[in-house]
């Protein structure tokens, strides 16, 4: 069963330039995304993974070689805070239940930057411009809420709300994945720089371990059972972003 994130952002960074033999750009980005879990559930009726929205800041580094074609931008790199959060929500006879998860990583992607256009007069450019690249990540933490069915009564529904527990036996914790970027870049005096662009980073690692030969394609999304948080036994799937079990 795969398991992947694929991860849509709108980013604006704002550059200042530092003057050294390869012109080096500093400066912050931030914006919204939206995250998709893709998953196998043939095995799992009654459930539907949603996307959610999310946030992301982070620092950026920019390095641009004057001498090289100008259609080059240079190689980026920004460490980046970034949340990858999704909905699981039960449908049919289930559908009160839900759960929400929210997850915190930290992001570091690096990119080579292809510029096109060119100058509006002396002092400004306006650049459409393409990034292409990759990037690895930690998963820091993670937290779920919703709403599941009492193991007292199974006519009564119970909230909960808690931190994400890790298993370092199943849980893959490093993410790596691919990052395409498009969008517009105005630079006034080739040294202050304001862009705005959508990017794609979809993972290509799985969030779960292959912890055993004979495990089972289950998911790791442990509520929907129990008002309180429960270690479940998971098996070997191939992300997209987190788990579920029932």
């Amino acid at each position: 069963m795969q398991k992947r994130i694929c991860n849509l952002l709108l980013i604006s960074t704002f550059f200042c330039a530092i003057e050294t033999r390869a012109q080096m750009f500093v400066g912050v980005e931030a914006g919204a995304n939206r995250n998709y879990f893709l998953s196998n559930t043939a095995d799992k009726p009654f459930f539907d993974y949603q996307p959610s929205y999310g946030y992301s800041v982070g620092a950026s580094v920019r390095y641009t070689f004057p001498k090289l074609s100008s259609w080059f931008g240079g190689i980026q790199v920004v460490p980046t805070f970034i949340q990858k959060n999704y909905r699981i929500q039960r449908t049919g006879d289930y559908s009160p239940q839900y759960q929400q998860t929210t997850n915190s990583y930290l992001h570091l992607p690096v990119m080579a930057q292809f510029r096109f256009g060119g100058h509006i007069n002396k002092t400004q450019t306006l650049h459409g411009i393409l990034n292409l690249g990759g990037y690895a990540a930690y998963w820091m933490s993670g937290h779920v809420k919703g709403t599941a069915l009492s193991p007292f009564d199974g006519d009564t529904y119970q909230s909960f709300d808690t931190k994400y527990q890790f298993d370092n036996t199943k849980d893959n914790r490093v993410e790596l994945g691919a990052v395409a970027g498009i969008g517009l870049q105005y630079a006034l005096l080739d040294k202050y720089v304001l862009s705005v662009e959508y990017r794609y980073t979809p993972s290509l690692t799985d969030q779960q371990k292959a912890y055993q030969d004979d495990q089972t394609p289950t998911d790791r999304i442990h509520y929907f059972q129990r008002p309180k948080p429960v270690r479940h036994y998971r098996s070997k799937t191939n992300y997209c972003h987190r788990k579920i079990s029932y």
